[in-house]
């Protein structure tokens, strides 16, 4: 864990009870396992231009399967959810609002899953609010990205000139997959959609820093072309956590070897959140996320 212990963290900043972010329909798919086993809700977040569609080929039936209430939310302007029109001016801010209103849906705190760019949501809101654990995997540090960036223009020089002027940052198969048949990797390719510029903006510009006091995973993935190893060890040094290697390429839940990742993840969630065990403290003590965060909604 990492910074120091607050008794009371802050769901929302003073300045946002003046502009809150306008609440969105949010699109969130769900399994669930057979019985009630005692573990923790999960929530999973996509990355980059992704939708909650990526966790539902694969990850959240077989997080089902080994006992986990799943859920996978897409983000404002992203899969099933609202906002598409608004994503252009779409900021972190309207991200974490989305990220809340979904857990306020839960059961319970959940361990929150991040992959790539959704890793950056996810840590504001693992400072505001008492999760039960927290996963990124193949995560953009927060204090932007140095060497993946300077890769990226000399591996694509014309996509990186475009997505730094504000056009979406277009991903291939081979920036994504090293195990899948080719039809398949281009169908999921052809199911990534826009991103919004000031999402993209936060890859390279450095941001703030606020202590997570929950436990924390970082996965990385043998053979990622987008993330370089340096950027992956700054993120895991960030939230103090240790880093586990996994097959496979950048999105590693669509991959040929989705089943090895999600088995690490699932595998330290039980060793760090032991079926039946209590949730955080802090976690009483905060008011319902819906009286801090009024109506929202999701389909």
């Amino acid at each position: 864990m990492s910074g120091s212990k607050r008794a009371r963290p802050q769901i929302m900043r003073p300045w946002e009870w003046s502009v809150p972010p306008r609440p969105v329909h949010l699109e969130v798919l769900s399994a669930a396992p057979a019985t009630a086993t005692g573990r923790p809700p999960l929530l999973f977040v996509p990355g980059l231009g992704h939708g909650a569609w990526c966790y539902a080929e694969h990850w959240l039936d077989a997080a089902a399967a080994r006992g986990f209430e799943a859920h996978a939310v897409s983000l404002r302007g992203h899969g099933g959810s609202g906002g598409h029109t608004s994503l252009a001016r779409t900021t972190a801010r309207g991200y974490v609002h989305d990220l809340l209103q979904a857990i306020a849906a839960l059961p319970a705190p959940p361990v929150l899953i991040a992959h790539s760019l959704g890793a950056l949501p996810v840590r504001q809101v693992l400072a505001r609010y008492p999760a039960r654990a927290g996963v990124l995997v193949a995560p953009f540090p927060a204090r932007g990205l140095r060497a993946s960036l300077a890769l990226g223009a000399r591996r694509k020089p014309v996509a990186a000139a475009r997505a730094a002027v504000g056009g979406s940052l277009k991903l291939t198969a081979a920036d994504l997959f090293t195990d899948l048949d080719p039809g398949r990797a281009e169908g999921y390719v052809s199911r990534i959609g826009r991103e919004s510029p000031w999402a993209q903006l936060a890859m390279a510009v450095p941001g703030r820093l606020e202590p997570i006091n929950v436990p924390m995973l970082v996965v990385g993935t043998a053979d990622d072309a987008l993330l370089a190893r340096s950027d992956l060890d700054r993120a895991a040094r960030e939230v103090d956590a240790p880093v586990r290697i996994v097959p496979g390429g950048h999105d590693v839940m669509l991959d040929g070897h989705w089943r090895e990742g999600l088995d690490v993840i699932l595998d330290w969630i039980d060793a760090t959140c032991p079926p039946d065990s209590p949730a955080l403290p802090g976690a009483a003590a905060l008011p319902p996320l819906t009286d801090v965060l009024g109506p929202g909604g999701r389909s």
